[in-house]
C-alpha cells in the first residue's frame, strides 16, 4: 500500500484493500479485505469455567466448549505462576481470593499471558481480564497442565 499526497494535502490510498475517507482534520483507513471485526467481550464467570466436575480426558461441557477462541471478559483474582515478585508477563486468574477452598481446580484456573513486551504488577482484589479465550486440556510430558489460556488485552481493577 502506498500513500499518495493530493492537491488538497490528504494522503490518497493507492492499493486494492483500503478505503480513505476524508475528514477535515483527519482521515481514517477501513480495511476491506481480510478485516477482523471488533467484537465485544462476551462475560463469562467461573460459574460457568468450573460448573463441572472435571476430569482428565472428558468431554468438556457443550457451553465451555463453545468459548473456545472467543473474546471474552473473566473478572476474578491475580495470582502468580511461578513463585517470585516484581513485575510478570502472565498469572493465573482464579475465583478464590484467599485459597479458603483449597487449592484450586483445574478447571478453576485460567492461565493468562500478557502481550509479547508488557509486564505489569499484580493486582489486589477483584479484576477484570478481557481476551481471546482457548478452551481445551493441554498436555506437558502426559499430564494435563490447563484447560484454559487466555491471551489477555486489558487488565482492570474491578
Amino acid at each position: 500500500m502506498k500513500i499518495r499526497r493530493g492537491p488538497s494535502g490528504f494522503g490518497k490510498l493507492c492499493g486494492p484493500s483500503l478505503i480513505m475517507i476524508r475528514l477535515p482534520l483527519t482521515f481514517l483507513l477501513l480495511t476491506t479485505i481480510g478485516a477482523t471485526p471488533i467484537q465485544d467481550p462476551e462475560p463469562v464467570g467461573f460459574p460457568v469455567l468450573a460448573g463441572y466436575e472435571y476430569e482428565e480426558g472428558m468431554t468438556l461441557p457443550k457451553e465451555v466448549a463453545d468459548l473456545n477462541q472467543k473474546v471474552v471478559e473473566i473478572r476474578g483474582f491475580m495470582r502468580r505462576e511461578f513463585a517470585g515478585s516484581g513485575p510478570v508477563n502472565s498469572f493465573m486468574l482464579i475465583n478464590d481470593a484467599c485459597g479458603c477452598m483449597g487449592t484450586p481446580m483445574m478447571n478453576e484456573i485460567v492461565f493468562c499471558t500478557l502481550p509479547d513486551g508488557v509486564e505489569m504488577e499484580l493486582l489486589t482484589g477483584v479484576v477484570t481480564v478481557t481476551g481471546k479465550l482457548y478452551v481445551g486440556e493441554e498436555k506437558e510430558d502426559g499430564d494435563v497442565i490447563l484447560i484454559y489460556a487466555m491471551d489477555a488485552d486489558t487488565v482492570t481493577a474491578s
